[in-house]
């Protein structure tokens, strides 16, 4: 004891900063991850687990996932990224965690594959998650969700009108020439038929595509014959009707559009 008196208050600071720098050397090495370790970095198996590296993609007859189409079945086509994946499946919820179908666990995912899921109830539009499941070396079962859109039917025929025509009444004695064109994505479309009404109702004429060319790809003209005397001056209307690339149970479709004489 009467030693510890004689230890003077200089030596006793040195003593302190000795213990503090070796408790700091041994925190530092254990952050570390010990003698060889990674500073703290994630190896890189924890690095590459935060989604499994897929592409899925629903299958579609049509240029847009109508939901109609998928009534007690529905595939999906999956591009898979670098990485062996295994025991892997997909599966379809709504928003609410409802599971509205599931495809069987298959074993290895090749480069590009699909899945078919059974689906418990026939698909209705809206919005939905698409979830993809597979074991991954050095993660266990990692996923990929993907919000999906599914369309209801159009409510429009997808033409525009091509240079509209008008002027002066008197100057269409027979035929009036309508152009139209498909909207992008939708060509071709089929059993396009047009007609032409006062805004009385009465009908000044009919058309139909060219024989040979009833599918509509492009640019085509309705070539309407004008009833005898041809038109009037005022208001009037092309109605055209037809169907698009979509389910037959849409039925078909129509859109109109006003032209004006003086």
């Amino acid at each position: 004891m009467d030693r510890l008196n004689h230890i003077s208050p200089l030596s006793l600071r040195a003593l302190a900063a000795v213990l503090a720098l070796a408790l700091a050397s041994v925190a530092a090495l254990s952050l570390s991850g010990g003698i060889g370790g990674r500073g703290g970095v994630p190896t890189p198996a924890e690095a590459g687990c935060g989604h499994l590296n897929v592409k899925p993609q629903v299958v579609s007859r049509y240029p847009k996932i109508f939901a109609s189409q998928y009534q007690k079945k529905l595939k999906v086509s999956v591009q898979r990224g670098r990485g062996a994946v295994r025991k892997w499946r997909v599966q379809l919820y709504t928003f609410g965690g409802f599971l509205l179908g599931e495809s069987k666990i298959d074993k290895k995912m090749s480069g590009s594959d699909t899945a078919t899921m059974k689906l418990r109830v026939p698909m209705q539009p809206g919005k939905y998650t698409l979830v993809t499941k597979g074991t991954v070396k050095g993660c266990g079962e990692v996923e990929r969700n993907e919000v999906i859109n599914f369309r209801g039917c159009l409510n429009k025929l997808p033409i525009t009108f091509v240079d509209k025509p008008g002027g002066t009444a008197a100057d269409y004695g027979r035929y009036l020439s309508v152009k139209i064109a498909p909207k992008p994505v939708w060509a071709p479309l089929v059993d396009v038929y047009g007609t032409l009404s006062s805004f009385e109702g009465d009908v000044y004429g009919k058309a139909e595509l060219p024989r040979g060319q009833r599918k509509l790809i492009g640019e085509q003209t309705l070539d309407f014959k004008l009833k005898s005397g041809g038109l009037k001056s005022g208001g009037y209307s092309v109605y055209v009707t037809g169907k698009a690339r979509q389910p037959r149970s849409c039925g078909d479709l129509a859109k109109s559009a006003t032209l004006k004489f003086d």
